[in-house]
């Protein structure tokens, strides 16, 4: 067996071809891998996680939560977080009102023992209106606001614990 040379080049001559040759293939580049890489937006699949957990019936949802967060301009997890202080995500709610969020339920003025109750035609209804009357009235161009503050005009009289709750929640969505 003959030991292989290396192969010389001169640019005048050419190949030194007195001497026994050598071929490696290069690579072929016909069977490639393509592949591709997508960035996935995660919070949906959070929510939905998260929702699934406690049994909610806004599981459903969890698109279009995030969705109206985009569109509103707000942290996604806010709706979330005020449907588990408000009713532990819809389980307890005004029957027949779809109404997760304690939006516009008080007592009459003139008779406190009858409750004011604003209802919805559908969990995604309640969303699409509560949505961008959030941002409007709570948040009030500030998308930064903490639960503190937006408590002091969701819910005046409380003394700090639908906060602490809403924070709670917020931390269980990260």
């Amino acid at each position: 067996v003959q030991k292989p040379q290396v192969l010389s080049y001169n640019s005048e001559t050419g190949l030194d071809q007195s001497a026994p040759f050598v071929f490696a293939a290069l690579p072929s580049f016909e069977n490639n891998v393509k592949t591709s890489v997508k960035v996935a937006d995660a919070r949906a699949e959070i929510i939905r996680q998260y929702l699934q957990k406690y049994d909610s019936p806004l599981v459903p949802q969890s698109e279009l939560i995030v969705e109206l967060s985009d569109t509103y301009n707000f942290d996604y997890r806010w709706l979330v977080a005020i449907a588990q202080q408000e009713s532990s995500l819809c389980k307890k709610i005004p029957e027949n009102s779809y109404n997760c969020w304690g939006w516009g339920i008080y007592p009459e003025p003139s008779d406190p023992t009858i409750m004011k109750i604003t209802r919805f035609d559908s969990f995604e209804d309640a969303l699409r209106r509560i949505a961008p009357q959030f941002t409007k009235i709570f948040l009030k161009g500030n998308h930064t606001k903490d639960p503190m503050e937006v408590m002091r005009t969701y819910t005046p009289p409380s003394d700090g614990s639908w906060a602490d709750g809403v924070n709670q929640f917020f931390g269980s969505l990260e």
